[in-house]
């Protein structure tokens, strides 16, 4: 098992009062082949959630294990280590980048966990390969690029450590249409290729349904929901997770009620207009 939850709270600590963020949490996710999306209103504790996978935030009470390591750890047990089994892309990660040239940036998690320079540039130049980052920009600063560049060249920063887990939370906040399709496919080329256990937080419901298998859903600090999409989407109470459905349901269900089309949950746009040009032709 790559992390569990075992009863873990976290609160943090106020002037006068503690403010409870996550409340007995208990979870299970897999070290390999996972693709879990993290989801619930804004409050609901799902970045706190995350924080606690990597050791960022340590419980308040209760444990969390991740690859056979307890947290909170004994006194003096070194545990940065863990930031690089579980990579963790922030919200704008491109806000973190501060190295004179592209390539250097991407080195500078490898180098950081003691690789030899030789060693970083080679996992460097596979990351920057992966996100499609071109030889030819490897000398460039990182900040005479586009956005939807600089945020390539922060999720490589992430997988030059490679990672066994990739934790994204809101990874394709402020980028365009195009941009948050390309990153997307990038991490679903990760997680098909390499096996590879994906969680991703994101507020965008079609990216939800498009690429997560399993979802969490957070609501007041707790978990009200974990389980295949599917039966998130069919909940006979989903209104009560306060969340949108995927625009491809929507459209679904109108076409249902306005024109009788059979109702046939479709999950993305390509497999939406496939059912609908079969429809159309019996």
């Amino acid at each position: 098992m790559g992390i569990q939850f075992k009863e873990v709270s976290y609160a943090y600590r106020g002037l006068k009062v503690n403010y409870d963020a996550i409340k007995h949490i208990n979870l299970d996710i897999s070290e390999k082949g996972e693709f879990i999306a993290i989801v619930g209103q804004t409050g609901s504790g799902k970045s706190t959630l995350v924080q606690h996978m990597n050791a960022l935030l340590l419980p308040t009470s209760g444990n969390v294990y991740v690859f056979g390591q307890t947290l909170p750890p004994k006194k003096k047990e070194k545990i940065n280590y863990l930031r690089q089994k579980v990579g963790l892309v922030f919200q704008f990660p491109e806000y973190q980048l501060f190295e004179e040239t592209i390539l250097k940036d991407i080195m500078f998690g490898p180098k950081n966990f003691k690789n030899t320079e030789e060693e970083a540039m080679i996992k460097a130049k596979k990351a920057a390969q992966i996100v499609g980052i071109d030889e030819s920009l490897y000398q460039q600063s990182p900040f005479r690029i586009s956005g939807g560049q600089m945020r390539r060249v922060a999720v490589a920063g992430i997988l030059a450590m490679e990672p066994e887990i990739l934790v994204l939370d809101e990874p394709t906040r402020g980028l365009d249409p195009k941009g948050r399709k390309d990153l997307m496919e990038i991490f679903n080329d990760i997680h098909h290729q390499q096996n590879k256990t994906i969680i991703l937080i994101s507020h965008d419901m079609d990216l939800v349904s498009e690429y997560a298998k399993r979802v969490i859903v957070l609501k007041d600090g707790k978990i009200v929901f974990d389980g295949p999409k599917e039966e998130l989407f069919e909940h006979p109470n989903f209104e009560t997770f306060h969340l949108e459905l995927p625009t491809s349901l929507k459209i679904l269900k109108h076409l249902e009620k306005v024109a009788h089309i059979p109702y046939a949950p479709k999950y993305d746009f390509p497999s939406l207009l496939s059912y609908l040009k079969e429809v159309a032709h019996e």
